[in-house]
């Protein structure tokens, strides 16, 4: 999964300043999104990632198999990156979520993960272009954290997706339209739209 990826590659980031490792991410969240890139970290209490490196992987071995051994839950949680990496750069992967859905799990990370090489190669260690693989995270993270952990990374990357949408829509910068196809495809997926019970300024700060 993407925590195991995240202090093992930095571990290997860290160790006699460096040694090669292999990703052979088992979560849906991992493969499309946190084995593949070369950011690694640890959490501290006053947020994510707050400690890491980049280390790209020598190599990445995915094994679409091993997504039925995941809880429903945790499936979920990893489309909220596959969702991400459709409203950047892959409308037809959006549109396959939005209706029939993928035409087999290989084709679903395939697509996914390609979205997120490309941006890679072009901005290795986040000079321009590879902010943009942040979209919802600003918000999730917040959420995240307010909720002690209790919300999924998928589940506040979800939620921070709406967000995000919202803001856009309200800064006269995404049509309304769009923001209502990414909260629907949300809610189709079964991950969260809403969320309450946490205080603001927390979420906020």
């Amino acid at each position: 999964g993407g925590v195991v990826g995240d202090m093992a590659g930095f571990a290997a980031a860290s160790y006699l300043r460096g040694v090669p490792f292999v990703q052979i991410p088992t979560s849906l969240l991992s493969m499309v999104d946190a084995s593949v890139g070369g950011k690694t970290g640890v959490d501290l209490p006053q947020g994510k990632n707050l400690v890491g490196a980049f280390k790209q992987p020598e190599l990445v071995i995915i094994d679409t198999a091993v997504l039925q051994t995941l809880p429903a839950s945790e499936f979920k949680s990893g489309l909220a990156e596959v969702v991400k990496h459709g409203i950047l750069s892959d409308p037809d992967l959006f549109e396959e979520l939005e209706s029939h859905g993928p035409t087999s799990m290989i084709h679903l990370v395939a697509d996914a993960v390609r979205v997120k090489v490309d941006v890679v190669e072009e901005d290795p260690f986040e000079q321009g272009r590879r902010a943009t693989l942040n979209l919802g995270h600003t918000f999730g993270h917040a959420l995240e954290l307010v909720s002690e952990f209790s919300l999924r990374h998928g589940e506040g990357v979800a939620l921070g997706l709406i967000a995000a949408a919202n803001m856009a829509v309200e800064l006269g910068r995404c049509d309304p339209k769009l923001a209502r196809r990414i909260r629907d495809v949300i809610e189709r997926l079964g991950l969260p739209t809403q969320v309450s019970g946490y205080d603001i300024d927390s979420v906020m700060h």
